[in-house]
């Protein structure tokens, strides 16, 4: 950074003063609507009691009415922080982070977080542990509330974030565990991972939040990166197919309300496992690519010169595991009739001849997931598709 003469730093200090001012009158005229922001962001939980214990840094981190193009142009001339104190908590944690990483003590990454930032950075943390234990548990309830909290949070964080990823200290990580630099490649492999493995981080990820209870932030640290490096090694291993897999079969089980695959997974390995996600791909695209009426057709279609080729080529020995195990058998018990039987496979086909429109919205349902990656909503939209063959007369 180029050292500004005397004379710039002056003026920008005596501009700063009076910016201020604006802002801090801004503050103000905010305090009568100060309910209808708390609604968006519980300050109780944050530690504060009102508006004005934000500081104007913190106050970029978050989308207010009126003030965030005032404060954009502010930012370059508004000191790093009011009050460094803040720091102590994520420093802590990312100093322990990187030393579990056998990286150098972060600096710019620390610089990132404002007073507020960095509590709200380990509220983010808490409702994360919220979404993996509730998600084991099967609780659909708590989970809406909890994906609603954490969009909220992730929005307050969104130029803390920004801030992240730019930061040399977060190339130095990146390049030290061999993954991608781009933030949209990291946050998609995050999100299939916790889709396919949410009961086993569920146990794990709850260590790194005992030790923030006990507000030892180092240590927190240090679980959170043995938990990272744990689960990147765990990633690579598996690929992105067989964590698909594994997602789908957990978005099945927890739509019919049944325990989450286990003996099933270890029937597939990665190729096997790209050969059936391809299929379900392949399938809800062709039949979705038509017209509802004509479902019937793209699905004969698409089977005769993709769908079974593709499905023939997993051998038999894999299907047979699949099909006796525990987790096929009690699908097969909660739809009342065995998935592997030639009574399923011919109402399976009856239903795709006499239910157009309905196969039709399962499979867009289906394909509409898969597109964004969620997994877990497509396995759940073939659960629906399978209880409503199975009901079908």
């Amino acid at each position: 950074m180029k050292i500004l003469p005397k004379l710039i730093i002056l003026v920008t200090l005596f501009t700063l003063v009076f910016s201020w001012k604006a802002v801090f009158e801004k503050l103000e005229q905010l305090k009568e609507k100060e309910e209808d922001i708390k609604k968006h962001l519980d300050l109780k939980s944050l530690g504060l009691s009102s508006l004005k214990d934000l500081n104007v840094k913190d106050l970029m981190h978050f989308h207010i009415p009126d003030l965030s193009s005032k404060l954009e142009k502010l930012k370059h001339i508004i000191p790093k922080d009011l009050d460094p104190s803040h720091h102590k908590e994520v420093d802590a944690f990312w100093t322990g982070a990187f030393e579990e990483f056998s990286l150098p003590k972060p600096t710019e990454l620390i610089e990132c977080f404002g007073t507020v930032s960095g509590q709200v950075f380990f509220r983010k943390l808490r409702i994360i542990n919220d979404l993996l234990q509730h998600s084991k548990s099967g609780d659909n309830v708590k989970l809406h509330t909890d994906f609603a909290q954490f969009e909220v949070l992730m929005h307050a964080l969104e130029h803390a974030h920004e801030c992240m990823v730019h930061s040399h200290d977060f190339e130095r990580l990146t390049d030290s565990l061999h993954i991608s630099h781009d933030p949209e490649t990291l946050k998609n492999a995050k999100y299939l991972y916790y889709q396919a493995k949410f009961s086993n981080l569920a146990d794990d990820y709850k260590s790194v939040i005992d030790e923030i209870d006990k507000k030892d932030f180092n240590k927190a640290g240090k679980n959170f990166a043995d938990l990272f490096k744990k689960s990147i090694k765990d990633f690579k291993k598996q690929g992105e197919d067989l964590l698909a897999y594994q997602a789908f079969g957990n978005g099945i089980s927890g739509a019919l309300g049944v325990e989450f695959p286990s003996d099933s997974i270890s029937c597939y390995n990665p190729k096997h496992a790209k050969l059936l996600m391809d299929f379900f791909r392949g399938i809800s695209h062709a039949v979705t690519e038509g017209r509802w009426y004509k479902a019937d057709q793209s699905t004969a279609d698409y089977w005769k010169s993709e769908g079974k080729s593709l499905l023939e080529q997993i051998p038999d020995k894999v299907w047979n595991c699949d099909l006796n195990s525990k987790d096929s058998k009690k699908i097969s018990e909660k739809i009342g009739m065995d998935l592997n039987s030639k009574e399923f496979r011919d109402k399976m086909w009856d239903y795709v001849n006499d239910h157009n429109i309905m196969f039709y919205s399962y499979l867009r349902s289906m394909r509409s997931a898969i597109h964004r990656g969620d997994y877990l909503h497509a396995g759940a939209s073939y659960a629906h598709l399978l209880e409503a063959v199975a009901k079908s007369v």
